[in-house]
């Protein structure tokens, strides 16, 4: 299967409204190890103030984009 960039995840999540950072987050060793460089992760941040809805809405996102592409 064609395999999406980090880069490209996050730029169709931002285009819905959900934005996201992309990168190796300072750990270099690690994503290299992991064969993710040089697009490293994309990196998703909920915190205890996100809504159930807002979770959904996110999931909801992740699941429509790697279904079509």
């Amino acid at each position: 299967h064609n395999r999406m960039t980090a880069t490209q995840l996050a730029t169709r999540l931002g285009a819905r409204g959900i934005f996201v950072w992309h990168g190796n987050y300072y750990a270099l060793p690690l994503t290299e190890r992991l064969g993710l460089e040089p697009e490293g992760m994309v990196r998703i941040g909920p915190v205890h103030y996100n809504s159930v809805d807002e979770i959904d809405r996110v999931l909801n996102a992740l699941e429509d984009i790697l279904a079509t592409g």
